[in-house]
């Protein structure tokens, strides 16, 4: 005879026969409890047990979901994305910029050694580079913050170099070029800082496309608001109970 489940849904049912000897049930032969036989044969045991888990685990749903209730999904989310997009436009730009001056041979704007081609060519990187430091410092996205922090930091490395061809950095870690100075600079000191694969152009180069592989990962992240304004990556179990 199986075990039934009543209204009532006695747990202590499943367990009962671990407390007796079962050698000495007479519903027992060599260790085997028949009636517990029966009751997983007709699926009576398998409803029993599903139905104590289920009991149990109500209080780790209840806690997830308490968890799970301080954030919210808001339009906040498309204003992020849009946001990190443009991060990956202006770091592309910054590498474009970065390219033309690390040219050699025909296509070197060093070729001549005409300053204004050049002028225009350095005034292109800074502008470019700047709009991705503004940007990327100000990121919602810490991960991209902290690159952007970083190519400052790099570049702050050549502060000395730049200021002799006329260029500054301010205290938001934009850069300024006086072209008066810029223009009477050494055209060798110039092309040494921003030719080549090892010069500065290729650093910020570097640093750009890590920006810009950044904020490509951060946006095709599956993300909910909290109430502080800032965004939190959800589990794969969160997306699967269809939070989002």
């Amino acid at each position: 005879m199986g075990i039934q489940i009543s209204a009532k849904q006695d747990y202590s049912i499943l367990f009962s026969s671990l407390n007796s000897s079962s050698s000495k049930s007479s519903n027992s032969l060599y260790g085997i409890n028949f009636a517990d036989y029966a009751s997983i044969k007709n699926g009576s045991y398998g409803k029993l047990l599903k139905a104590y888990y289920k009991q149990n685990s109500t209080s780790d749903s209840t806690s997830s979901a308490t968890t799970v209730s301080s954030l919210s999904k808001t339009s906040v989310d498309a204003t992020v994305k849009k946001e990190l997009n443009d991060i990956q436009t202006y770091s592309n730009e910054v590498r474009d910029s970065a390219a033309a001056l690390m040219e050699k041979g025909s296509k070197s704007v060093f070729k001549n050694e005409d300053m204004d081609k050049v002028y225009e060519a350095v005034s292109a990187l800074t502008e470019d580079y700047n709009t991705l430091m503004e940007k990327g410092q100000a990121s919602s996205s810490s991960s991209v913050t902290k690159y952007a922090d970083s190519m400052a930091y790099m570049v702050k490395g050549y502060e000395d170099s730049l200021n002799e061809i006329g260029i500054t950095i301010g205290k938001d870690n934009q850069l300024s070029i006086d072209k008066d100075t810029f223009m009477n600079a050494d055209v060798d000191k110039v092309k040494s800082l921003f030719n080549g694969n090892s010069s500065l152009s290729y650093l910020i180069s570097s640093k750009a496309t890590a920006i810009g592989n950044t904020a490509y990962s951060e946006s095709n992240k599956s993300t909910l608001y909290t109430a502080n304004g800032t965004y939190s990556n959800l589990s794969t179990g969160d997306l699967l109970n269809g939070i989002v």
